[in-house]
């Protein structure tokens, strides 16, 4: 099993899936940090990438995501570690992710998971949610407003 990330290596790949530009086959997540609100809980923000196999990879690698250089809590680390690492990148979808938030309560969870299409177009409610926040309505977006709604959701959350 890997070691725990160290801290430059951490932010490095935080800061590159934050700053990737996604487009409608992109995968993503969004994250937010589960913590009390009184140690800085509750900031999220969306980790994109260029397929599903790299998102889960960056997940297999980063399971506790920002608290992966805490070395305080292995047990946790290692648990999720291997949920990860024994994950099929081809079935893990929504049932995967709420196993995966039930082992890492209290520091991270996974709100959302999927493509870019699935928030322009998407029925679910946190699809419907963020168009709604971003347009006034739960409505699909039209390719017209999909530049403007990708810097949305790049700053959605902190």
């Amino acid at each position: 099993m890997d070691s725990v990330p160290n801290q430059i290596e951490l932010e490095q790949a935080f800061e590159k899936s934050f700053e990737r530009e996604p487009v409608s086959y992109s995968w993503g997540f969004f994250a937010y940090d589960d913590s009390p609100g009184a140690a800085g809980g509750g900031a999220g923000n969306f980790s994109w990438f260029e397929t599903k196999e790299d998102m889960v990879g960056f997940l297999r690698r980063f399971p506790l995501l920002a608290h992966s250089s805490v070395a305080t809590d292995l047990d946790r680390f290692t648990a999720a570690k291997e949920f990860m690492a024994n994950s099929d990148v081809d079935d893990f979808d929504q049932k995967s992710v709420e196993k995966f938030n039930k082992l890492v309560v209290g520091i991270e969870q996974i709100q959302w998971l999927g493509q870019l299409n699935d928030l322009l177009s998407g029925e679910t409610e946190f699809a419907e949610g963020m168009r709604k926040f971003f347009a006034g309505s739960t409505k699909i977006l039209s390719k017209s407003q999909i530049p403007e709604f990708v810097v949305f959701l790049k700053n959605w959350g902190h």
